[in-house]
């Protein structure tokens, strides 16, 4: 993937009205992971609970997130699981998240002092290997959110975009967790320098808050991430707008998929 071919994708994903309407309702102020929730500490533990939440759960994540919000970080590290469990229950998977957040604060304990001084890499891979339910993927989110959309650099990959997406553009196919680590590299270097300011304009996203066009990578995450939402996870090529590129869908694995019968 070289960056002029990213950045064809790029353009046409998002060109498409879907994706354009999802990325303004998330881009300023992110849905799962909300600018009002200051603390780095709290996002710590919201990234990982904003696992598994869909566009049909967000109004009742956000008052799940709203209510935890309202508590300083101390004061839920001082929380007996039962006071836990019975804010985060309308979440699902009560037990699961109790254990990353009571992993995460014994983690964030661990590591306060040099947290904030470590690079995203460090801390990745920190989390990855010693926080319980947080693989890669999450260790990713966890890192954008404590720094910031745009701040971080990162551009998370989750498993649709790992095994699917990606792939049908052209990246590498990983079987592995780390897969997902490799290929957040492998954009963000191609997302790095790469000027996006014609197409942001042009597809209609200049009131959006973007500080540096040569660097949108949270704009460039959220582009794939919808994209892939409404295409990808249909798995219908023939109404792919990809696919029917004439530019494009040679990189296209559903074109070659489909060519093949």
């Amino acid at each position: 993937m070289t960056k002029e071919e990213l950045k064809q994708i790029l353009d046409v994903c998002s060109s498409c009205p879907e994706v354009r309407e999802d990325i303004f309702k998330n881009h300023d102020n992110n849905m799962w992971w909300p600018l009002e929730v200051e603390d780095y500490r709290k996002r710590l533990l919201i990234a990982g609970l904003s696992t598994r939440i869909s566009y049909s759960m967000i109004n009742s994540y956000k008052k799940i997130i709203d209510e935890l919000n309202s508590f300083s970080y101390d004061e839920i590290t001082n929380m007996s699981e039962e006071q836990i469990v019975s804010i985060i229950k309308g979440l699902g998977l009560s037990n699961t998240r109790y254990k990353y957040m009571r992993s995460m604060i014994e983690f964030i304990n661990n590591y306060e002092t040099e947290l904030l001084n470590m690079s995203n890499e460090q801390i990745i891979e920190l989390i990855a290997k010693n926080v319980n339910g947080a693989s890669y993927k999450v260790a990713q989110c966890c890192v954008l959110y404590m720094r910031g959309y745009y701040e971080s650099g990162i551009m998370p990959v989750d498993s649709g975009m790992k095994d699917v997406e990606l792939p049908c553009l052209g990246f590498e196919s990983y079987k592995n967790a780390i897969g997902h680590d490799k290929l957040r590299k492998e954009l963000q270097d191609l997302v790095d320098g790469l000027d996006l300011e014609e197409i942001i304009i042009k597809n209609g996203y200049s009131d959006l808050d973007i500080p540096d066009y040569k660097n949108a990578t949270w704009w460039a995450h959220l582009v794939l991430i919808y994209y892939k939402r409404h295409y990808c996870n249909k798995h219908k090529p023939d109404n792919c707008p990809l696919y029917s590129n004439e530019n494009i869908k040679t990189l296209c694995l559903c074109n070659r998929q489909k060519d093949r019968g």
